[in-house]
């Protein structure tokens, strides 16, 4: 009996004890809790300026870490009051303005009777690559003065690498693809920074731009880039429109510019007679029979320096059939990468191609942009995105061409951890998330506006 009697006793002392420790347990995570409040609180309170900023995801989360920011990157929502500072920062404003006259004088005829097409080409690396600096950038030109085309687009998904949101392309085939970034390229790469080529019989390579109700997407004649002796080719839309296009030899390294019967929003394009010689492609550009406006042509490649597009033979053959009313040059992060940096020979590849584009296009302006403050492999600040900056501001001086220091309107090097604590950095804390380079590409077109309206 005494046996039974202390092992009830024993049970007891067992329950009060596991249900003390649940307790204990409970408390602890609301503490926890309580203190990630509080944490909120403080940091809230460290950024008391940008205390307006919503990081959201999901169920009205709140993070903060940087290092989670890609995972959230679609819900990043950047208040207005905050977007509308860094537009408004005084240090926003384009240097040497007046090279732009030209520019802003061409943009109001394309308003009635004129109906002027301007055309706009941005090069840049990744960033551009990627179309988010550069979308911003083309909606609020086109929005003010009128859509004249999407200009030059290119088969990113064939090349199996990123492409902007609205591109769509695929094939039936398999292509080889080069690119001006790679040591040795399998392909020669043109306009786009890039290259396709099928050896294969009867291959359909089929782009388009994906429907939108708010934009308006479709288009009328297309500026082909292809291969040389290509000889003819079958362009299909709408799904019963067909048209033979003829690519002339003197041309073919340049482009073939032809109309539709009707507009459309996608085509499929194959060699008419399919025979040993090789179906190459380096972009196409989409635009409007009887528009006037703005075409806002972006060229990016991932990973890209001055150097690469300089020595890039075809770039330089096709470039000038865009007919540029107007550069933006938005290169120089790569180059920042490397933290033994030749300032002296930078500074050479930047004028090599800065003269190259005028000697191509001589009426048109030009605007270099600097890159954004960012870390070196997510350890520390770079110090040599400054040299870089501080580079193309003398050649843009030097040559009499505006420019835009993106690196000194945020502050430099001291103040990058503003761009952190807002939450627009990638993990890597070099490249930035769609709310960052859509943040950069609505502060460079109110710096242009704010220009172009005087």
């Amino acid at each position: 009996m005494q046996v039974r009697f202390n092992a009830v006793i024993i049970f007891l002392l067992f329950t009060i004890i596991s249900f003390n420790n649940t307790e204990a347990r409970l408390d602890h995570k609301s503490n926890q809790k309580n203190i990630s409040h509080k944490n909120k609180g403080i940091h809230q309170t460290k950024i008391k300026y940008l205390s307006h900023l919503a990081y959201k995801k999901n169920q009205n989360r709140f993070l903060h870490h940087s290092h989670i920011v890609d995972l959230i990157t679609p819900g990043i929502v950047l208040s207005d009051s905050l977007r509308y500072s860094f537009f408004n920062n005084r240090k926003n404003c384009i240097s040497n303005p007046d090279q732009l006259s030209k520019l802003a004088e061409k943009l109001k005829k394309t308003a009635s009777p004129w109906k002027q097409i301007v055309r706009i080409v941005h090069i840049g690396d990744s960033h551009i690559q990627a179309d988010l600096m550069t979308r911003a950038l083309r909606k609020g030109f086109q929005e003010r003065y009128g859509n004249a085309g999407r200009g030059i687009v290119f088969p990113f998904q064939l090349a199996k690498t990123n492409s902007p949101s609205d591109i769509v392309s695929f094939s039936d085939a398999s292509w080889l693809a080069g690119r001006i970034t790679l040591i040795k390229s399998l392909v020669d790469c043109g306009v786009c920074g890039y290259g396709l080529q099928s050896d294969s019989l009867d291959t359909v390579l089929t782009i388009g731009l994906k429907t939108s109700k708010r934009d308006d997407d479709s288009f009328d004649i297309v500026r082909l880039f292809t291969g040389k002796n290509i000889g003819s080719l079958n362009i299909k839309y709408n799904d019963s429109e067909e048209q033979t296009v003829c690519i002339q030899p003197e041309n073919a390294y340049g482009y073939e510019l032809f109309p539709l019967k009707m507009s459309t929003n996608s085509l499929s394009i194959s060699q008419q007679f399919p025979d040993s010689t090789a179906f190459v492609f380096y972009g196409v550009s989409f635009e409007k029979k009887d528009a006037s406006g703005v075409i806002y042509n972006s060229i990016g490649v991932n990973g890209a320096q001055y150097s690469s597009f300089n020595n890039t033979p075809l770039f330089w053959e096709q470039i000038g059939a865009l007919q540029a009313d107007c550069y933006i040059i938005s290169l120089g992060t790569n180059e920042a990468q490397n933290q033994n940096l030749n300032a002296v020979d930078f500074g050479l590849q930047v004028r090599s191609m800065v003269t190259h584009l005028k000697q191509i296009s001589p009426d048109a302006v030009f605007l270099i942009t600097t890159p954004a403050p960012s870390f070196y492999h997510s350890l520390r600040a770079n110090a040599v995105i400054k040299t870089v900056a501080d580079v193309l501001l003398t050649v843009s001086s030097e040559e009499k061409i505006s420019s835009w220091n993106l690196y000194d309107i945020v502050g430099g090097e001291k103040e990058h951890m503003i761009f952190q604590n807002i939450g627009i950095y990638r993990p890597d804390m070099l490249h930035f998330n769609r709310a960052g380079y859509e943040l950069q590409g609505e502060m460079l077109l109110t710096a242009l506006l704010n220009v172009l309206k005087h």
